[in-house]
């Protein structure tokens, strides 16, 4: 079982810390970067949503590939286009994919790649599908107002589709996962009181609580899937984690004592977009010839719910 292909698209719009301090003056604009790691980030632009990306970084992936061999499809968002029916029938026929493949939404927020990798595992190891999508989409900016200080800096807006076959040399799991619900209100949509530059729900989030739950549940949870798997954290040689921003990366590479040079980030130009963030850097650390055949990686999601999914990834 193995990821064959990966491929993303980011929102059109690129947002600069510099653009947001020119609208908000009394923002520390270079102590927010320093803290966030993340200098720019990307907003969809009118007319643009978590489905037209999630399209186009699907038919970029299936420019290559048969799509009547395409047997399912998990769609992870949560900024979804339609309620009933779900985002993935839309998408499913925006693609021309086969009328025998299953496809359906899946929500879940930073932990959503790997929960979706796992659901699409056991499928394809319950012989129910044999090439299956993984597409994470998230335009949270949607709920963001510019003048948020603790959301804006940080999220952003882009797709990603992963294709996932039976077939193949690889290994994907075992797996752990943990939901800490009282944590609920820390990361979450509340009705708009006022906000007049966000048409709808806004999102909320009490950025030390959340700090809080990364430091402590993702640790606990590398050393558990490290358990499962056999494996002891000097035979990882890639340490893929949510890119939830500078300052949480940090400190768990420092509760871990994890080696910098295997723990791959790309926030600081790529922002954090909620579930795609672990495809799309596993995208670009290919590209920059880091991520390749033969490697054992770690992949972990955390945040919103709260939630956490893990997995190792053998290539």
């Amino acid at each position: 079982m193995r990821i064959s292909a990966i491929e993303y698209q980011l929102a059109s719009r690129l947002e600069t810390m510099a653009e947001l301090a020119r609208i908000n003056p009394e923002w520390n604009a270079e102590r927010l970067v320093a803290k966030t790691g993340i200098a720019q980030h990307y907003v969809a632009a009118e007319g643009e949503t978590a489905l037209s990306l999630a399209e186009q970084a699907c038919k970029a992936l299936l420019a290559g590939t048969d799509r009547a061999t395409v047997d399912g499809m998990v769609y992870v968002t949560q900024s979804p286009e339609s309620g009933i029916p779900t985002t993935a029938c839309l998408l499913h026929a925006r693609l021309g994919l086969p009328e025998k493949a299953l496809a359906f939404d899946l929500n879940q927020g930073c932990s959503g790649f790997v929960y979706g990798l796992s659901v699409a595992c056991a499928m394809l190891g319950a012989g129910m599908v044999g090439r299956c999508l993984v597409v994470c989409a998230e335009t949270y900016n949607r709920y963001i107002s510019r003048h948020d200080r603790t959301c804006r800096p940080i999220f952003s807006d882009g797709a990603s589709a992963v294709l996932v076959e039976r077939d193949g040399t690889g290994q994907i799991g075992p797996f752990v996962f943990a939901t800490d619900g009282t944590g609920a209100p820390n990361l979450t949509l509340k009705a708009n009181d006022g906000v007049e530059d966000v048409a709808g729900p806004v999102l909320y989030m009490h950025g030390p609580n959340v700090l809080r739950y990364s430091v402590d549940a993702v640790p606990r949870a590398i050393d558990d899937l490290l358990a499962r798997a056999g494996l002891t954290l000097d035979q990882i040689d890639l340490f893929m984690l949510h890119q939830a921003s500078k300052v949480v990366l940090d400190r768990i590479e420092l509760a871990m004592g994890l080696d910098p040079a295997r723990v791959f980030r790309n926030y600081d130009t790529v922002g954090n977009t909620v579930s795609a963030t672990i495809p799309i850097a596993l995208k670009q650390a290919t590209r920059a010839g880091r991520f390749g055949p033969g490697m054992t990686v770690l992949l972990m999601g955390f945040g919103v719910g709260y939630s956490l999914a893990g997995c190792i990834l053998r290539t």
